[in-house]
């Protein structure tokens, strides 16, 4: 629940980005929600429409009451909800800016949503586009069910004035019937008014396909890994088309689009081995697409595994399903608690005990396979981020340490959150 101070600094920024909005109606708004890909579809959404508009997109995810004003504002949180003193700075910031015009022609912007009527709170919007991208188990044991999740997320496709819904989460099937066929638009890679249809998927080209648009077809290669990844690109591709845009500003916008920090970004390992650094966070059906991901890839396969947070009462399920999954692994690593309700699953699935290890921090599993590593290896980092931190287990199997700079939460903050949860373990970070 929110306290009193985080409620008064909430409606304190909910007024200024109103007032903001109203002063700035030419500007468009497309929104994104889904229990993934929120941040990867948006950044791709942004790069395409890049080609033709001034575009905002905040590069994090700042989704939530107090971060969606902060990301249209351009401004960074100033920490805690005690520090009144920064929140009203930011506050008066805001006043000060509400007196020049927004340099956007559009803004993107990804909606959070924990637990019901999240997405509603954000009506005032009145989005040009409400992008949805799916339901999964996630937050699952706030909603209560994955209905209530499905219904959470596709009331951006109601509120918005263009629904673009992804055709490929078969969840959303049944609601795609209560709009307007003139409202209404889909997207995907195998089904959708508008796909990424794919011929390839590798390490070394990435993703190669066919943009399949209303007014036309082109040809498009993306430096992303994953066939899941694929999704974001078509709903990128067709938000730039329902804006008016031409097929060869979308190919040019397309082939700009890159990984996301701790989204199945390819990072160069140890001894010649390849990261797919997925660690930002984890659900079971992303669990299960990253690691098909990993087993399309030649070499030997390791899996660093964190575990998945807020599954509720089905939790033993999901575990076993992606446990269940990883018995095409060489190495299945584990990182704390929770991640050792794969291991069971994974050796009735025929993982040997001998190429399973668990950790209780990602030190020391990044440690322990950065001693195995061999030319051709490729590795997947993944797991929830509430506590769990597993890009630490990346940052300890990188062939350049500059690349650190690449991982998701090094800031200060972050570092001092990791140190303050690991003080009680023997592992240290450096």
């Amino acid at each position: 629940m929110w306290s009193l101070a985080s409620r008064l600094i909430g409606w304190s920024l909910k007024v200024q980005l109103k007032r903001y909005l109203r002063k700035n109606p030419q500007v468009m708004i497309v929104a994104v929600t889904g229990s993934v890909g929120k941040t990867t579809t948006k950044l791709a959404i942004a790069k395409v429409l890049a080609q033709r508009f001034k575009v905002q997109a905040h590069s994090g995810n700042y989704n939530n009451e107090l971060g969606v004003p902060l990301a249209i504002f351009e401004l960074e949180s100033p920490g805690d909800i005690r520090n009144l003193k920064g929140w009203m700075g930011i506050v008066r910031e805001m006043s000060r800016r509400l007196t020049k015009p927004l340099p956007y022609d559009v803004i993107v912007q990804e909606l959070g949503a924990g637990r019901r009527g999240d997405i509603g709170y954000f009506s005032f919007l009145r989005p040009r586009v409400g992008v949805v991208t799916a339901a999964k188990p996630a937050h699952l044991q706030r909603f209560g069910s994955i209905e209530a999740i499905v219904d959470e997320k596709f009331s951006l496709a109601e509120l918005s004035q263009i629904a673009l819904v992804n055709a490929e989460e078969e969840r959303f099937a049944p609601k795609l019937t209560t709009l307007a066929p003139s409202k209404l638009h889909t997207y995907g890679t195998s089904r959708g008014d508008y796909r990424f249809s794919l011929r390839s998927d590798s390490a070394a080209h990435g993703l190669e396909g066919t943009l399949v648009l209303r007014k036309g077809q082109v040809d498009a290669s993306v430096r992303m890994m994953g066939r899941h990844m694929a999704e974001a690109v078509a709903a990128a591709a067709a938000v730039g088309e329902l804006l008016g845009m031409t097929p060869e500003e979308i190919k040019a916008g397309v082939e700009r689009i890159e990984p996301v920090s701790g989204r199945m970004s390819p990072l160069e390992g140890r001894n010649g081995s390849l990261l797919l650094d997925d660690s930002y966070n984890a659900s079971p059906e992303a669990l299960i697409a990253s690691l098909n991901t990993l087993y399309a890839l030649p070499g030997r396969k390791i899996a660093i595994l964190g575990g998945m947070n807020e599954l509720g009462s089905d939790a033993a399920r999901y575990y076993a399903q992606v446990g269940g999954h990883c018995g095409q692994l060489d190495w299945l690593v584990t990182v704390a608690d929770l991640a050792r309700q794969y291991v069971a699953p994974a050796k009735a699935a025929g993982l040997g005990d001998d190429r399973i290890r668990c950790f209780d921090t990602p030190y020391e599993a990044g440690e322990f396979v950065a001693s195995l590593l061999q030319r051709g290896d490729t590795v997947l980092v993944k797991g929830s981020q509430g506590g769990i931190f597993c890009e630490e287990a990346t940052a300890k199997l990188l062939a350049n340490p500059a690349d650190t700079a690449r991982l998701v939460r090094q800031s200060p903050y972050w570092q001092n959150l990791k140190a303050q949860a690991f003080s009680h373990t023997k592992s240290a970070a450096s």
